[in-house]
């Protein structure tokens, strides 16, 4: 008999896993029933590795590490069909700031780090001849300027214009390029500072139209449904996940609920 699962012949590769959106993502995406080739900086203990799982030290930085790697899992499992470009760091600062080592380690790490990746999975998906999905994790930053977090804003919004370079550029070859862009997710250093002060979580929920934080699952699922088998032309897409807040301003907050 058959297996019914569309998922089932899926190989999905991920990076940034170990952090918590990245890890929700390969989570999620293997409990749909895809292989998952994960990466980060740093390995956990816990690190699952098995006939479908499996994860890897990798500096996104270094082309041929990260060459290197996807060469590795294509040997073991063939070409990836999925590409989730997950890695990020952020350095706090306004640009003028900015001192030239946070810079570089920003845009190494969010946007040549990302085009090394995706450039590694798409060659294998052209080679493959099969099409694929891409998926870029982006930020509302990109189009909603953050001065206090400078370096970073600069460089979601080139991974935009990289992701959607890519998407135009192999469309025909059947490789569909988008972007998740969250807004304010409850997790990382956000969680921290919320638990520590909750009259800021309170603050800033009330500059949400909707009223609540994302959580790491809800942009798993943003993911999932950009790369599923079943989206067949979208392409070059912002799915912007934020609850209104890039809509809102100071005189147009939106309702608010009473």
């Amino acid at each position: 008999m058959g297996n019914d699962n569309p998922w089932a012949d899926e190989f999905a590769v991920v990076t940034g896993a170990s952090g918590s959106i990245g890890a929700a993502i390969a989570d999620h995406l293997a409990r749909l029933g895809a292989r998952v080739g994960a990466s980060d900086l740093t390995v956990g203990a816990a690190a699952p590795i098995g006939d479908r799982r499996a994860f890897a030290s990798v500096d996104v930085t270094q082309s041929a590490a990260v060459d290197a790697w996807i060469a590795d899992l294509d040997n073991r499992w063939g070409s990836p069909t999925i590409g989730i470009i997950c890695a990020g760091i952020s350095r706090a600062g306004r640009l003028i700031e900015t001192s030239d080592a946070d810079w570089t380690s920003v845009i190494d790490v969010n946007l040549t780090g990302a085009f090394y990746s995706a450039r590694a999975v798409i060659r294998r998906m052209v080679a493959a001849g099969r099409g694929g999905r891409i998926v870029f994790v982006g930020s509302w930053a990109a189009h909603s300027p953050h001065p206090h977090i400078g370096a970073y804003s600069a460089s979601k919004a080139g991974l935009r214009a990289l992701a959607q370079t890519l998407a135009l550029d192999h469309a025909a070859d059947g490789i569909l390029v988008n972007e998740v862009a969250p807004g304010i997710v409850d997790a990382g250093v956000s969680a921290q500072l919320f638990r520590s002060d909750p009259a800021l979580e309170r603050r800033t929920r009330a500059a949400i139209p909707d009223g609540s934080l994302i959580s790491p699952d809800d942009v798993a699922r943003d993911v999932a449904f950009l790369c599923s088998p079943e989206n067949r032309h979208t392409t070059g897409a912002v799915l912007v996940s934020d609850g209104g807040l890039s809509l809102a301003s100071n005189m147009n907050p939106g309702t608010r609920r009473t």
